[in-house]
């Protein structure tokens, strides 16, 4: 089985990465890792170009192996901390490019565009009280999920972390979490 993290931090030891780290350690072995740091991939932003609307793809060909791999998880783990009650810009800017998937399931007619279900797992950190964000993101991530044959099931969220240390309990839940799957 494969799990594909969609890393959403500029920083490779943050409360995000403890976060996730937390996951991992109580995910199984069976699963197949691969994590993809948006501050390094850095995706170019959807300008609605259209390609999407007539072909399948994008015209734009740096997620290729991103998206290639998208299609082969079973799990799909969104590991981030809250910017401005959403997503930081890069991992924005991939989930803009999920717009291929809606123009071909709306414009092109095809009923599963993603033939593979996934499960999907949100990881979040926020500086102050995150619960606002947490229903946005949540609500976001589910809308672009809703043609891509993937369900989010659970959400951690490690906030009020610009006063506190990252929370026993948040990284407990995580843990507990990933054993669950």
């Amino acid at each position: 089985m494969k799990a594909l993290i969609f890393y959403g931090s500029p920083k490779r030891n943050s409360h995000t990465a403890q976060l996730c780290s937390a996951f991992l350690k109580g995910l199984s072995k069976s699963y197949e890792v691969e994590i993809v740091r948006l501050f390094e991939v850095m995706p170019t932003p959807c300008n609605d170009c259209g390609y999407c609307k007539a072909a399948d793809g994008c015209s734009k060909k740096d997620l290729e192996k991103v998206m290639k791999s998208f299609l082969e998880a079973d799990l799909v783990i969104v590991a981030s901390p809250v910017y401005l009650l959403s997503y930081p810009a890069p991992l924005k800017a991939l989930f803009d490019r999920f717009q291929r998937f809606y123009s071909a399931r709306f414009r092109r007619g095809i009923e599963k565009p993603v033939a593979k279900p996934k499960k999907s797992v949100l990881l979040l950190t926020a500086g102050s009280d995150g619960a606002e964000a947490k229903e946005i993101i949540e609500a976001q991530t589910k809308r672009a999920f809703s043609v891509m044959n993937t369900t989010v099931i659970a959400t951690v969220l490690a906030d009020n972390t610009d006063t506190k240390p990252l929370s026993q309990a948040a990284l407990q839940q995580a843990f507990l979490l990933a054993k669950s799957l």
